[in-house]
């Protein structure tokens, strides 16, 4: 009598899958077979599914503690040059003149190893002197409503502002802030040397208190 072979279904690594996560309690009371399973591995040679779940959960902790320890330094960081800036706001108060403006916010740029710039629209005498096109431009492209740019510049962008000077600054990052009085319009600009000490995710709120 001859003997009948039962076709052995094939099985695809997506219905293994979608098994396991329809029945998610599958490995209770088969924790030998947990234990048995193991995975091939480039530097180690072969590890359990127990010893990858917690090396991800490793990994996952490490990457929220870096998050928070950048807030954390961000919070501080902030907290810290705005006090500064309060103090230069108190004795931006008592200045004469804008030549007194400035050097006290070249001064506070110094002591947080920045470096300062005043650019006012068509003004000749100003240490930075911008055209009303280019900086309308700038406006346009970058400010938006907060009226603050912080981060890295293109060439193109520095050449807008600073014209000749662009080439002074090179890979660092910068705040520009837009100001308004009834016969001056420009901006006030600080840069680091740092190409990460702004970024466009920072707190502002910190920048308004030079904006008046």
């Amino acid at each position: 009598m001859q003997t009948v072979e039962k076709a052995i279904p094939q099985i695809s690594s997506h219905s293994v899958e979608e098994f396991l996560r329809d029945n998610p309690d599958f490995f209770v009371g088969r924790e030998d077979l947990l234990d048995a399973l193991t995975l091939s591995h480039e530097e180690k040679g072969s590890v359990s599914l127990v010893e990858i779940k917690l090396q991800r959960q490793r990994e996952q902790l490490q990457s929220v503690q870096g998050e928070q320890q950048k807030l954390l330094n961000l919070i501080s960081n902030n907290d810290r040059t705005l006090r500064h800036f309060i103090q230069s706001e108190k004795r931006m108060l008592f200045a004469r003149c804008g030549e007194q403006v400035l050097s006290v916010l070249e001064y506070s740029a110094e002591q947080l190893k920045l470096k300062a710039d005043l650019g006012i629209q068509d003004h000749q005498n100003s240490a930075v002197t911008v055209s009303k096109e280019n900086w309308q431009r700038f406006k346009s492209q970058h400010l938006g409503e907060r009226g603050v740019y912080l981060g890295r510049l293109k060439r193109s962008d520095r050449e807008l502002l600073f014209g000749d000077k662009a080439a002074n600054f090179d890979l660092g990052s910068f705040v520009i802030i837009s100001f308004e009085h009834p016969e001056l319009e420009g901006f006030l600009s600080f840069y680091s040397e740092d190409g990460g000490h702004f970024e466009p995710s920072q707190d502002t709120l910190y920048l308004g208190h030079l904006a008046w």
